[in-house]
């Protein structure tokens, strides 16, 4: 776990200077945010065996390569897997994903954040090591969180069509479409949705599944309705929710929206689908909470901080010590890895 440490501790070196000490910094503040980025795009890139799905996407390219291996996987998908199985270079394939998806994030934090930090912080220790485990999810997430810069254009066929591109890569982030109206509904609109969103969810589209797709249905069951795992992560985002419905500004109400109704899908869906298809409107929290935290001194700010940095470690200690999972831990680097040794 000493990895983690250094990780989270070198983003807030070089990205986190608030300027208690007037002048004072290591590098320049835009420099230290683009260094923090593009560190984690390089362990991201360059990581082994970290992440539950890690190893599965590793199967699609070695020891060889097999089309029908993908056959069900979404276009874009099937396009960077395939050349990288066709190169033999499981690398370039975990490399491509890690470099669009975080590219993304971080060109949106650094357009729209007033606290490019404390934004990229939220990320790191909320959806992080979640979207180690999501790697086609993760991409579509990020390209959906990208697509904020045409909600805010006011340019729905840009923000549709950045949400195609997302469906590419995995067909949930359709969900995404929601954003666009969300951004700009009245909130007694959105208390209407967040109804709406329960009935269906909760109880008329178990019964139309159990009846039309029997199979689909047993997965819900086993991973979604009726799961009772992430509790704690519900109640962590319940809580950040009613901290920026109490401390949001007047030009953060769209960002209030979309976030009502992602943090309603984990309760009525369960922690494993809802909590899939929340990231997509939970990210935003990378905007909101900061924007929240505008009002508040430079001290508070810093201390606020803190419970993400535990709810951090708390994840990664659950997934060893509770799950008894080396999903995370030990860190390891691909290029000090043999790829012909069983994964362990």
């Amino acid at each position: 776990m000493h990895f983690y440490f250094f990780f989270i501790g070198f983003i807030v070196i070089l990205c986190g200077r608030y300027n208690i000490v007037s002048g004072y910094y290591f590098v320049p503040k835009q420099t230290g945010y683009t260094i923090s980025v593009l560190f984690i795009i390089f362990v991201t890139s360059f990581r082994f065996n970290i992440g539950y799905d890690w190893s599965s996407y590793l199967s699609f390219i070695y020891p060889t390569f097999n089309p029908l291996n993908i056959s069900r996987l979404e276009p874009l998908d099937k396009l960077i897997i395939g050349c990288a199985g066709y190169l033999n270079q499981p690398l370039i394939m975990f490399s491509v994903y890690a470099i669009i998806t975080y590219a993304n994030i971080g060109i949106l934090i650094n357009k729209y954040s007033v606290s490019k930090f404390e934004s990229l912080m939220i990320y790191v220790c909320l959806f992080y090591l979640i979207d180690l485990s999501t790697i086609r999810q993760a991409i579509a997430v990020s390209f959906v969180f990208y697509g904020f810069t045409f909600i805010k254009q006011r340019n729905f066929l840009k923000y549709f069509l950045v949400c195609v591109v997302a469906s590419l890569f995995h067909k949930s982030s359709v969900i995404a479409l929601l954003f666009y109206h969300l951004y700009y509904a009245k909130p007694m609109t959105i208390i209407f949705i967040m109804v709406g969103i329960y009935m269906v969810m909760k109880i008329v589209l178990p019964k139309i599944l159990g009846s039309i797709l029997p199979l689909f249905m047993f997965y819900i069951e086993k991973g979604g309705i009726k799961d009772s795992s992430g509790g704690f992560q519900r109640l962590v985002y319940l809580i950040l929710f009613i901290y920026a419905l109490v401390f949001h500004r007047k030009n953060s109400v769209g960002l209030v929206n979309i976030c009502a109704v992602g943090v309603i899908l984990p309760f009525v869906l369960g922690g494993h689908t809802g909590g899939r298809l929340s990231q997509y409107f939970l990210i935003y929290y990378c905007l909101l909470i900061p924007e929240c935290n505008r009002r508040f001194s430079i001290h508070y700010r810093i201390l606020f901080m803190i419970p993400f940095y535990v709810y951090f470690f708390m994840y990664l200690a659950v997934s060893v010590f509770v799950n008894q999972s080396n999903e995370y831990v030990p860190f390891r680097w691909y290029f000090l890895e043999d790829l012909n040794q069983k994964l362990q």
